[in-house]
């Protein structure tokens, strides 16, 4: 066989050896199979899936961080939403930058300021807009995430309950998530944040862990302390927070925002509707302060024509309710009121009246009768 196999085909060969049983033998490089214990296959697949899990997690990590705009971007969108004149101007920045540009930071202000710029019929409209939709949408999943700040969820979360977009119930879990971070940090919070998760937290203010941490020791205490940062927009959050069935009646709280709202600058960067609704939560809470009364009831007849026919016929029922009509608002020591009648102006001024109709006119004094004739001989 082995003198005849160098004339043979290949194929012949190879099933010549087949047949002689040697195919099992033919390379002495082959190794048998070596079959581990299961114990230790075992560990060795744990050891890999770990591995592999370890591996994951940075990746994982950078899938799930938020995205950051650069600061130069960032600061032009939120100046362009800040110089927005109507809500109209805002969506529409909205809907040019929401695919491109998305940053929880404008995002947030951006439809807290839709919010704001809107009445509540247009704000329904709104709503139902698909670019506002849309900007909900990511909104609520930065909530979910709990990457961003505490302050920007507690923005983000305003501004969707302003717009109908969730209810108190849905914001819950994200509101207690809030809570642990501020109360880790000690409250030291901008006042405006307090004033926003007094104002989201008091319909849930009776339940769980709420309950505790609104107390008029915790949350209520730390604003009242810290009264003097409060501006217009806070002020109206916490009467808002304080009116209806559902309300946080907190008195000592009351007393210091009835306080805050004789100052006599407190009612910038307030709405037409913010005013109407504050006028409303104090005679609600039966508040009868006129020096915390007329300086908002100025401030409404100055915007008078911001208001639409049904917030007018609101505030002047409420002003009616406290006692104090609103035209009546400006009649204060110091103050004057001009009336033209018959005989002319009229100005009356603590009490006392000031004719001006011809008399405006100085006129010139009849010429002067000389008696002394020896006088008028020279």
């Amino acid at each position: 066989f082995g003198t005849a196999r160098g004339n043979w085909p290949a194929s012949a060969v190879a099933g010549r050896v087949a047949m002689l049983g040697y195919a099992g033998y033919d390379s002495e490089e082959e190794t048998p199979d070596v079959v581990e214990p299961p114990a230790k296959r075992a560990c060795v697949e744990t050891v890999a899936t770990a591995a592999k899990a370890v591996a994951a997690v940075p990746a994982q990590l950078h899938k799930e961080a938020p995205k950051r705009l650069h600061q130069q971007k960032l600061r032009d969108l939120k100046r362009e939403i800040g110089l927005a004149r109507s809500a109209t101007a805002v969506v529409q920045v909205v809907r040019q930058h929401l695919s491109t540009c998305w940053d929880l930071r404008w995002g947030a202000e951006a439809l807290y300021q839709v919010a704001k710029r809107s009445t509540a019929r247009t704000r329904q409209e709104w709503a139902e807009d698909k670019a506002v939709m849309k900007l909900a949408e990511k909104l609520k999943e930065e909530a979910d995430s709990a990457q961003g700040e505490a302050d920007l969820i507690l923005l983000a979360l305003e501004a969707l309950r302003r717009m109908a977009l969730q209810e108190p119930a849905d914001q819950k879990a994200y509101l207690e998530r809030a809570i642990t971070s501020m109360v880790r940090n000690q409250w030291r919070n901008p006042v405006k944040s307090l004033a926003r998760l007094f104002w989201l937290g008091a319909p849930l203010s009776k339940e769980g862990v709420f309950k505790e941490h609104f107390d008029s020791k915790n949350l209520p205490a730390q604003i009242r302390a810290r009264q003097n940062e409060l501006d217009g927009p806070d002020v109206a959050l916490l009467l808002a927070a304080m009116r209806g069935s559902s309300g946080l009646k907190e008195s000592a709280l009351q007393s210091k925002v009835v306080l805050r709202l004789k100052e006599k600058s407190i009612h910038r960067r307030l709405s037409a509707t913010d005013l109407v609704e504050m006028a409303e939560a104090l005679e609600e809470l039966g508040v009868m302060d006129e020096a915390a009364l007329r300086p908002l009831g100025q401030e409404a007849l100055r915007r008078r024509g911001e208001l639409t026919p049904d917030e007018s016929h609101r505030i002047h029922t409420a002003f009616q309710g406290m006692k104090l009509p609103l035209p009546q608002v400006w009649e204060t020591a110091g103050s004057t009121k001009t009336m033209q009648n018959s005989m002319g102006k009229v100005t009356t001024q603590e009490g006392h009246e000031k004719k001006r109709g011809n008399n405006d006119i100085e006129r010139t004094s009849p010429p002067r009768v000389v008696r002394d004739y020896k006088m008028c001989s020279y």
